[in-house]
């Protein structure tokens, strides 16, 4: 097997394994061990988005100059660290300080990773790659949510504490077997830095305003992050605290949420190759169609969620939520880039979007997390409130226009 290819698999094990260890009941940890409120919870979540925002460019310019391959195990180690921090003093000041290590590990692995499997495999192989390694990381996860049940079962803090060795391991890995054989450093007109941040901002800003659709899919990518923020934060808050889940039943919390988690995804899978069979990818109205329609289960299954009078209730909104919103993505992906026939505009485009989804966090994470602290109900009602504007957004006629540089000629006419 190709060193790269198996490094690949490897890699995507562990990080599945140690992902879906720590984060089944991270939440029921922070909430019972280290006594965090639900606030707290939310402002843990926007320290994330706000170190993400803050990293990624300065660590992008670490692997293009440097080596992607230290980028990707300084990540790893990192991110061992800052879970290893929290499993081991469980106090909100060191919760936080381990927020802040992740984020600046989040950023050292994202763009550098895939750009190393490309260097190392060729951009030929990629894409099968990557499918390969994402389905070695559901299996995985799978997995990981059995053994985060077994071992939070024993003590909540364990799977934290394994998940953050696992990092560690994976790091440890990276320097003893990780090749980096075809990693040219950048010229320096073509390196990652400030100046290219604001160019593409300034061709950004120029596009939405020349293209008027754009200004409309970035503000449903706004809204989709404005709600997101207390839901993934408080959701198992809810089933802990509102329907007191530790006496509805003999077992522990986290084995409940667990085979929750495992339900979804198993639907979620299950639907994602039904909608592929059907999807087709040129068809803007049947993928707009879809988007509107999703968007509505998810308003609903909120509302639903919320106000529900009984945990069987909740659960089943859960599903239907969660199993909308895990489709959602990859049709928004598939709409723009159908209309985007240039790569530079792609990636514009695709950037934009992610910021204005990160904003759309930042915007609303913190108020949701203050009404959560008064009453998790209205903090759902109010991120279904917060979400509806999506529907008039995606409402009318999809645009069939595809997005193309014009030429210079153009630029100064324009």
């Amino acid at each position: 097997m190709n060193p790269t290819y198996r490094t690949h698999l490897i890699l995507s094990f562990l990080n599945a394994g140690a992902n879906s260890l720590i984060w089944t009941g991270f939440t029921i940890y922070q909430l019972t061990v280290v006594n965090m409120s639900p606030f707290q919870l939310v402002l843990v979540g926007s320290v994330l988005e706000i170190t993400i925002l803050l990293c990624e460019v300065p660590t992008g310019v670490i692997a293009d100059l440097i080596s992607r391959r230290l980028s990707i195990m300084l990540g790893m180690a990192l991110s061992g660290v800052a879970y290893l921090l929290q499993a081991l003093v469980p106090t909100f000041p060191v919760i936080v300080l381990g927020t802040v290590i992740l984020g600046v590990g989040i950023t050292c692995i994202s763009g550098a990773y895939d750009a190393w499997l490309a260097d190392e495999l060729g951009q030929e192989h990629l894409g099968s790659a990557l499918l390969r390694g994402e389905q070695v990381a559901r299996v995985t996860a799978l997995c990981g949510l059995a053994g985060s049940a077994g071992l939070g079962s024993i003590a909540l803090g364990l799977p934290v504490l394994v998940g953050g060795c696992l990092f560690i391991i994976g790091a440890a890995y990276c320097l003893i077997a990780m090749p980096e054989t075809h990693f040219h450093r950048a010229a320096d007109d073509e390196r990652t830095t400030w100046h290219r941040m604001a160019t593409t901002l300034r061709d950004g800003v120029w596009l939405v305003r020349r293209r008027p659709y754009l200004l409309r899919l970035l503000a449903v990518l706004f809204f989709f992050g404005l709600f997101s923020e207390a839901w993934d934060r408080l959701w198992q808050s809810h089933l802990v605290l509102t329907f007191d889940l530790a006496a509805l039943t003999p077992f522990a919390p986290i084995v409940l949420l667990a085979a929750l988690i495992g339900i979804e995804m198993l639907l979620s899978i299950a639907a994602a190759e039904v909608l592929r069979r059907r999807l087709r990818s040129d068809d803007q109205r049947q993928t707009q169609r879809l988007v509107f329609g999703f968007t509505a289960v998810m308003i609903a299954g909120l509302l639903i969620y919320g106000l529900a009078p009984h945990i069987g209730i909740a659960v089943i909104a859960f599903l239907g939520f969660s199993v909308a919103r895990g489709l959602i993505g990859p049709l928004l992906s598939t709409w723009q880039n159908v209309q985007i026939d240039d790569s530079r505009v792609r990636a514009t485009v695709l950037s934009l979007g992610g910021q204005s989804d990160a904003l759309g966090e930042l915007t609303g994470g913190l108020p949701l997390g203050a009404i959560g602290n008064r009453s998790l109900r209205a903090a759902f009602v109010t991120s279904a409130i917060l979400l509806a504007p999506n529907l008039w957004l995606l409402r009318g006629r999809p645009v069939s226009e595809a997005v193309s540089v014009p030429e210079p000629a153009e630029l100064v006419d324009g």
